[in-house]
């Protein structure tokens, strides 16, 4: 099939892809499985993720992306390439690829990204801002002199910013706060107060069930298994919605100092705009119990969570890939890496 425009969503966790004509046809864990004994590929995606903490020493597991940025290009090209492949199937063409970065990210980091791409197979691509394709997947509209703000909460970054006739006026990217770093978060909670070591899968199993910014109205407390710290022996450990509510303060606080980093360096006009208009909060992490309250009621200004938050980047990039001559007209056109550096 000749033609094929796909729009991925990097995550650290998880790559989301969007195709033209066709939606989000993927949705899979960032994540890969080799035979230690001879490199020889056995996992990819959800198959590879649910071996982290339970795969024998003859597998090795990889993530290669960390904090929002390509800590492994070898492992990060086989992945996109095996992932191209089965979106494109055995088409003979090289796909046009728009890959979401964070708006922070550096020339080497946007290049190291574009040359990953380009190694998996991918024809022209092209780097556009993350907060971007995450205000458009989230329904609103960018291109106008009004400013809007997006915090895009993934699994490695927190990307805050102001955005402005399509493009970012002012942002900054959270590096160590993130869902891994709450999942760390209540990794240590649990070892500290309990004595009971857990691994990051079951820190993630208890963040989704009863994780929350602010304490819930009824406590919710769940039961888990853990490694006792002491004996080394397996122990059953119960904890509550409270217990995890304050696990997370202090990422949570990190978020609202990082939004008020920005909002300090934007102009009254646009500053004005979010007043009214309210922010708006995108990935995975956004679907944490009472974020969107918490940061409203410290910054007085309406907080919103975007209707399926965690795939805004791959429905946005779909937006830009169905208005490409939009795109060309304001230099977002697809372009070869030896064009762009």
């Amino acid at each position: 099939m000749a033609g094929y425009n796909i729009g991925i969503d990097l995550g650290t966790s998880t790559v989301t892809a969007f195709v033209s004509g066709r939606g989000i046809v993927l949705s899979e864990d960032n994540a890969i499985c080799y035979d230690a004994h001879n490199d020889a590929f056995v996992a990819l995606g959800d198959d590879a993720g649910r071996m982290f903490g339970k795969a024998p020493e003859s597998y090795i597991l990889k993530r290669p992306i960390s904090d929002g940025v390509i800590s492994d290009f070898t492992v990060m090209a086989d992945i996109l390439s095996r992932f191209l492949t089965k979106i494109c199937k055995n088409s003979i063409f090289r796909p046009n690829v728009l890959i979401s970065a964070p708006s922070c990210s550096t020339q080497l980091e946007k290049k190291t990204v574009i040359e990953a791409a380009c190694a998996a197979g991918a024809g022209k691509v092209h780097l556009v801002d993350e907060p971007v394709v995450s205000a458009l997947g989230a329904g609103l509209s960018i291109d106008h002199p009004k400013g809007v703000m997006v915090i895009d909460l993934g699994g490695g970054t927190t990307d805050i910013a102001v955005i402005t006739m399509g493009t970012v006026a002012y942002a900054t990217s959270l590096r160590r706060v993130s869902g891994d770093t709450m999942d760390e978060a209540i990794c240590q909670y649990v070892k500290k107060n309990m004595d009971i070591h857990i691994g990051k899968q079951t820190g993630r199993k208890i963040k989704h069930a009863v994780g929350c910014a602010v304490k819930r109205e009824e406590e919710i407390v769940i039961t888990f298994t853990g490694k006792d710290i002491v004996t080394g022996m397996p122990k059953n450990f119960s904890i509550s919605s409270h217990d995890v509510c304050d696990a997370l303060k202090e990422n949570v606080e990190s978020i609202f100092d990082g939004v008020m980093d920005v909002l300090e360096q934007t102009p009254p006009e646009l500053y004005s705009d979010i007043c009214n208009e309210g922010i708006v909060l995108t990935g995975g992490v956004a679907k944490l119990y009472g974020l969107d309250k918490f940061l409203a009621d410290k910054l007085g200004i309406k907080v919103t969570v975007a209707h399926d938050p965690e795939h805004c980047g791959a429905k946005g990039a779909g937006f830009m890939l169905k208005n490409i001559k939009k795109l060309e007209d304001n230099g977002y056109s697809f372009r070869l890496r030896e064009q762009i550096f």
